[in-house]
């Protein structure tokens, strides 16, 4: 593969650790990021442990859809061979909107990540390659470590709040998040069905609980503490828990290596194809959403 690589909120976390493998391999990455000087201190990090690292840092808000089209034009004509929709977000104070006016975790989550897929799926240089990071989360509390379970309604409800059967509280919040990891899943599923013989494949990365990323950046601040000092003991002695550098690696591999080059549409826990949920396979679900997020994403055509 020769083509850039565009990472999604590549600035730290899960991204960045991708980012630098990525680079160590020699690939050209563009991170992709909501703060270009977060996203220029990333590229520094990287270029220290690797000097001749090939990086680009471009602007992208993915709750701003907007933004997502100002991003996508320059990616475009970069015409990258992979993308990896890895930034996420999870909120647990309360009701937030996007500057669409869409709820927060949807918006970031699922649809600026399905906008930037399909104003980039023309442009991509073939062979390519997406991913799309979901969570264990959508399958429930009993595979999740109590995560509670999506909540699936008709997804013009999930991108409002006042009309969703969610409220404000921090378990909604949660609930939010899990239930967007299974629209990404739904959105992997929907557009392998609808490549129609393109050379592009696109899969569903589950990255397990991984207590070293920013996902818990808005819970109280002795939560934070506490998950910050458990984590290495996490990572080291509960199974379904995994360091950063590992799935990054598993990321890289999913990526850029050969072996996973033909296989598409399917739901990866590290570099194997595991089952989804049950809900998961929903066409008909998978099917509407990919329908109303075009019309919410002001897309023409399906």
């Amino acid at each position: 593969m020769t083509g850039p690589v565009v990472i999604t909120g590549a600035s730290s976390g899960l991204g960045l650790a991708t980012a630098a493998g990525l680079a160590a391999a020699g690939r050209d990455v563009i991170l992709a990021c909501r703060s270009v000087s977060r996203g220029e201190a990333a590229a520094a990090e990287i270029r220290s442990r690797t000097p001749d690292a090939r990086l680009e840092v471009l602007e992208l808000d993915l709750a701003d859809l907007a933004s997502v089209r100002a991003a996508a034009e320059p990616l475009a004509a970069r015409r990258p061979q992979a993308l990896l929709c890895n930034a996420g977000l999870q909120v647990v104070d309360g009701v937030r909107r996007s500057p669409d006016g869409h709820e927060l975790t949807f918006a970031t989550n699922h649809l600026g990540h399905y906008l930037l897929v399909r104003r980039l799926l023309d442009h991509l240089a073939q062979p390519a390659r997406i991913v799309l990071v979901s969570s264990g989360t959508h399958l429930g509390p009993r595979r999740s470590m109590g995560f509670p379970a999506p909540r699936w309604e008709n997804p013009r409800l999930l991108a409002d709040p006042d009309r969703s059967s969610l409220d404000d509280s921090a378990r909604s919040g949660r609930i939010r998040y899990s239930t967007s990891k299974l629209a990404n899943i739904y959105t992997t599923y929907e557009l392998n069905r609808r490549l129609r013989g393109r050379r592009i494949t696109v899969n569903a990365f589950d990255p397990g609980l991984m207590p070293q990323t920013g996902l818990a950046r808005d819970y109280p601040a002795f939560v934070r503490r506490g998950y910050e000092r458990l984590a290495p003991l996490l990572v080291r002695a509960v199974p379904g828990v995994r360091s950063v550098a590992r799935s990054a690696a598993d990321l890289v591999w999913l990526l850029d290596d050969p072996e996973p080059g033909e296989v598409s549409g399917l739901y990866f826990v590290g570099r194997r194809p595991r089952k989804s949920s049950a809900e998961s396979y929903d066409r008909g679900r998978a099917a509407e959403l990919w329908d109303v997020s075009a019309e919410l994403a002001g897309i023409d055509g399906a």
